[in-house]
């Protein structure tokens, strides 16, 4: 198997929902990998990915990030994908570094060259590519978080809805620069609030509270991306007997709760503090919730396609 996967599909197959083929896949030199410089993508952060971990050649939970492509597709007004199509491709570019034990899929649409550049004639379709990195550095069991706020209100999304408020796009520049601020304050991970308050999400995570018997998480209306790790922790909370809701959660709910997660790529992490302040957490637990998102993959996905349709 090579050390990493790049894998340039047709836009013309995958994102037209006519096309009733096998789609192509082109493999490419990592080295030697390029897209446009007139992407917009690249110029602009103009495009939609999605992202999970590739467990003894599975993607998992692959259907809900399908699900949340489409919908992050829709959001830019981007061609909808073809979920069959993107599926083989996906499948496909597994297939040409199998076995794959443990390795991390990023797939990506943009929305091809800038059309309004008048000194090159270019190709304006959509670029599509994934890359698989089988030597990505595994997420740390436990961390400790810092609140970054957000220049945003509780009810943003339905005021604002240009605002790409929970879509998943290639505009990652305001992630990144969360990143390096809450690194430089000693933490491993930031969540965003609310002017007024309210949790939001990670820069790049869901975040999860347990309260008792109860399981709750922001609810997605807020303006942040239904988590597709979130949704499989509540697969793991509801077939072990506890209550699941989605809410409005105000940040004092954060320290008083008796477990705080935060997650991604189908793993979670247990918050150890917030903001330099001690919170309630149950490592073994979590270690316990990672064993059964690996080992109970049939029963997970099952309670996912009833409870997340689509």
């Amino acid at each position: 198997m090579s050390d990493f996967g790049v894998f340039f599909g047709r836009a013309d197959q995958l994102l037209d929902t006519s096309f009733a083929g096998e789609p192509d896949i082109r493999a490419i030199d990592p080295a030697a990998a390029s897209v446009s410089a007139f992407d917009l993508g690249l110029l602009r952060g103009d495009g939609v990915f999605e992202a999970t971990t590739i467990v003894d050649d599975v993607p998992l939970a692959w259907h809900l990030h399908v699900r949340r492509l489409l919908q992050s597709a829709a959001a830019l007004d981007l061609p909808t994908p073809n979920v069959r199509a993107l599926d083989l491709f996906v499948r496909a570019a597994i297939r040409r570094m199998s076995p794959i034990a443990r390795a991390h899929i990023k797939l990506v649409i943009t929305r091809g060259a800038d059309a309004t550049l008048s000194a090159v004639d270019v190709p304006t379709s959509p670029t599509v590519f994934a890359i698989i990195d089988p030597g990505f550095a595994p997420k740390k069991p436990e961390i400790e978080v810092a609140t970054l706020e957000r220049e945003l209100l509780r009810d943003s999304a339905q005021r604002a809805p240009w605002l790409l408020l929970g879509a998943k796009t290639l505009s990652y520049a305001t992630n990144m620069a969360a990143r390096r601020e809450y690194e430089r304050r000693g933490a491993q991970n930031g969540v965003y609030v609310t002017r007024d308050g309210f949790v939001l999400e990670g820069p790049q995570s869901s975040i999860v509270l347990r309260e008792g018997a109860r399981v709750v998480t922001p609810h997605p209306r807020i303006g942040i991306l239904h988590g597709t790790t979130q949704v499989e922790l509540f697969a793991w909370a509801s077939l072990n007997g506890l209550e699941v809701a989605y809410e409005d959660v105000e940040v004092e709910r954060l320290h008083a709760a008796d477990q705080v997660w935060m997650m991604g790529a189908s793993f979670v992490q247990s918050v150890t503090s917030i903001d330099g302040r001690a919170i309630a957490h149950d490592r073994a637990a979590t270690d316990a919730i990672n064993a059964f998102m690996q080992t109970e993959r049939a029963a997970i996905d099952a309670w996912t396609r009833a409870h997340v349709p689509g």
